[in-house]
């Protein structure tokens, strides 16, 4: 039985926007809370750093916000939820970034060994070139040795 090829019924063009503190400030600032968004993701960043724990930052953020009148009502009601949700995306995105980290220190590791096996085929290679070649200059040295005894 052959499947019919289905036609899409939408066609979707995104377009992404950084909003991240300090950029494309003009359409940031014309949204209250997007522009609330935006400071609180560059404090709960500043306060990770700071407090060097990812947890215990977004919880700082979630507290300074609220206190600075920022997204104050919807971190009152959903800011466990916040939390939960940040701290499961930042914790997969540096888990991912640390697998790409040892996967490309794993290719390293697999080429500098690859480069070890081939400099061990060439030093055999020059030492059998050696050995032929002390062997013709041995050789040579004995029909010298001939030829004057003659």
């Amino acid at each position: 039985m052959q499947q019919e090829k289905l036609n899409p019924l939408l066609d979707l063009e995104v377009k992404i926007i950084n909003i991240n503190e300090g950029k494309n400030e003009v359409i940031v600032t014309r949204c209250k809370k997007l522009y609330e968004y935006s400071i609180f993701i560059a404090k709960a960043h500043s306060f990770w750093k700071e407090l060097g724990n990812l947890k215990e930052g977004i919880k700082a953020a979630i507290k300074y916000c609220q206190k600075h009148d920022i997204l104050r009502e919807f971190l009152k009601i959903h800011g466990r939820e916040v939390l939960n949700m940040l701290y499961m995306e930042w914790n997969l995105e540096d888990a991912i970034a640390y697998a790409r980290e040892e996967s490309r220190e794993d290719g390293r590791k697999e080429g500098r060994e690859e480069v070890r096996i081939e400099l061990a085929k060439k030093d055999k290679e020059l030492a059998d070139k050696d050995k032929e070649l002390a062997d013709i200059i041995a050789e040579n040295a004995r029909l010298r040795a001939q030829l004057e005894l003659k």
